[in-house]
């Protein structure tokens, strides 16, 4: 009898160290499957007749800023006028869809995520910034201003469907430049202090710039796989 607990024993041991060794495999698998179902999820997204870059939701409400004061309606563009490119920004191991088009000769973009089983938009640019890159896997992408009175510079978080905002700004004057820093929440922050915010949100990695595709089938099959 003893010697039967033994064995039993010994066997339920040596079953608890074969689970702590092999790693699982359902959670790579369900990842797998979540990327699969993104990259599908963005071809057919795409492949639609009319493609709209910004959405109607936010502060403008599906405008855009043709200049600081005016705005203008926007309108779904044809599809293969649309170009996209894909960007690892955060780490949950599922790329977000850049889309970009010009209107006005402004540079319009919008960035999609693919959460819960469905795509989400995240942002909408509004005529006034460049997608300037992102820091691959740390959350966090660039945009720049296109106003030569203003140059301004963007670090945004992507947190799961949000941006959170921190940024910079420099004012042409005749009196000389105006530089003013501001943290997550508006905070106004000196220079070394911003500085270092960006340096340990984007975790010192160099920024990654997108190479947009025309948004045609052959790109969609080669890009979103």
């Amino acid at each position: 009898m003893k010697t039967t607990t033994k064995r039993f024993r010994a066997f339920f041991l040596l079953l608890l160290c074969l689970t702590l060794v092999i790693p699982p495999r359902i959670d790579s698998n369900a990842k797998n499957a979540q990327y699969n179902q993104a990259m599908k999820a963005y071809k057919t997204w795409l492949g639609r007749n009319t493609v709209r870059v910004i959405g109607t939701e936010g502060p403008l409400k599906g405008y855009y800023l043709t200049n600081i004061t005016s705005k203008t309606k926007y309108s779904p563009d044809k599809a293969s006028n649309v170009k996209f490119a894909l960007a690892n920004i955060d780490s949950d191991g599922i790329p977000e869809l850049i889309i970009s088009v010009k209107k006005n000769n402004r540079p319009l973009f919008g960035i999609l995520t693919f959460k819960n089983g469905r795509i989400t938009r995240v942002y909408s640019s509004n005529g006034l910034t460049y997608f300037g890159g992102y820091f691959n896997g740390t959350g966090y992408i660039n945009m720049t201003s296109i106003e030569s009175y203003c140059k301004k510079s963007l670090y945004c978080q992507l947190n799961g469907t949000s941006i959170k905002t921190m940024y910079y700004q420099s004012y042409k004057r005749k009196l000389g430049d105006l530089d003013m820093y501001y943290g997550t929440g508006g905070k106004l922050l000196s220079k070394s202090r911003y500085t270092k915010q960006v340096r340990s949100a984007t975790q010192g990695k160099a920024k990654t710039t997108l190479v947009l595709h025309q948004n045609t089938a052959a790109n969609r099959n080669k890009f979103l796989k």
